[in-house]
């Protein structure tokens, strides 16, 4: 992807809540952008240290940093469990908000959040990068979802290599009460399903913990999305050393279209193979640019996301769904 900037910058500068690995990425990006960028984090030597090697601005008092008025938006890094109440403190202050996937962990929260939205005129974004990932970006130019049979979505990655350097057993995704467990934290792969294929009429599952990560969520699951007219099921899971994220599209004309994360799209046609290449000039962190250069837009031309908090209030419910702890769609 090609990196342009935006054609206006943020006028007071961008609040990151949180200062792991999603979240000073999102800063390195903006800094980038042109952005003056400001962090929080409740590990006080945490964010003393990444601010003074990159040159950002620590905030040390959240309240206090926020009843000042000096930002255009804030950033949701923090775990999951976390997210609605620092969404709705940036909310109460009047800023634009973009908040990392998954929303939450429940629906708790999550109305009043999107009433505040509306009510102030804010812009609200969620973080579902793979909207930015070439091959997906190429295939929903051309997709016809009506003429969709059916989709399998798969995703597995062995969650103690996520983070290096750190306990995956202390980190949210291996913890219930964090909003931890393989289908919520692999919202991506219902988001971008619904993206491609619209929003289903009800969702299946089969889940469970069966690996030995000494984890108390599910690290296996399998979705099923159900359509009047197609079906789509995810595979997600904690396991599989050898990282995989695929998708495979069978249309009613029996063609199909095969999709592997960072290197290709391939499509079976009546007039033969065609393959959209682009692995040897992708580079993961070009979706996060992209994503964050089009939330400067957003808050700048006053303009909804694409990936707005409403979809992601959806998917959340998707995924609670799957797991069992809310009513049917």
């Amino acid at each position: 992807m090609t990196r342009t900037r935006p054609t206006s910058k943020s006028r007071k500068g961008i609040f990151i809540i949180g200062a792991g690995s999603i979240g000073r990425r999102h800063a390195a990006n903006l800094a980038t952008l042109g952005t003056r960028v400001s962090v929080f984090d409740v590990n006080q030597e945490l964010l003393n240290t990444v601010c003074a090697e990159n040159n950002w601005n620590p905030i040390h008092d959240l309240d206090f940093a926020l009843d000042q008025n000096q930002f255009d938006a804030a950033i949701i890094c923090t775990p999951t469990h976390l997210h609605i109440p620092y969404a709705q403190k940036a909310v109460d202050a009047g800023l634009h908000i973009f908040v990392e996937k998954p929303l939450t962990h429940t629906m708790v929260g999550v109305e009043k959040l999107l009433v505040g939205l509306k009510r102030k005129g804010l812009i609200g974004m969620a973080g579902f990068n793979l909207r930015y990932e070439p091959g997906l970006q190429y295939i929903k130019q051309r997709l016809d979802p009506d003429r969709v049979a059916f989709a399998h979505v798969e995703f597995g990655s062995y969650l103690p290599g996520w983070r290096p350097g750190t306990d995956y057993t202390k980190g949210y995704s291996a913890n219930k009460s964090m909003g931890g467990g393989i289908i919520l934290d692999d919202v991506h792969e219902i988001d971008y399903a619904c993206w491609l294929f619209g929003y289903p009429d009800s969702v299946l599952s089969t889940f469970g913990t069966y690996g030995s990560l000494d984890i108390d969520v599910e690290d296996v699951a399998n979705m099923h999305l159900h359509y009047s007219d197609k079906i789509v099921t995810i595979h997600s899971d904690y396991l599989q050393r050898r990282y995989t994220r695929s998708c495979k599209i069978c249309f009613r004309d029996g063609y199909s279209t095969e999709w592997v994360f960072g290197d290709h799209v391939t499509e079976y046609t009546e007039a033969g193979e065609n393959t959209y290449s682009y692995g040897d000039r992708f580079k993961p962190n070009d979706m996060y640019f992209n994503e964050m250069k089009d939330f400067l837009s957003c808050i700048h031309n006053g303009t909804p996301p694409d990936s707005d908090l409403e979809n992601a209030a959806r998917i959340l419910k998707i995924a609670l769904s799957a797991k069992k702890e809310v009513p049917g769609l």
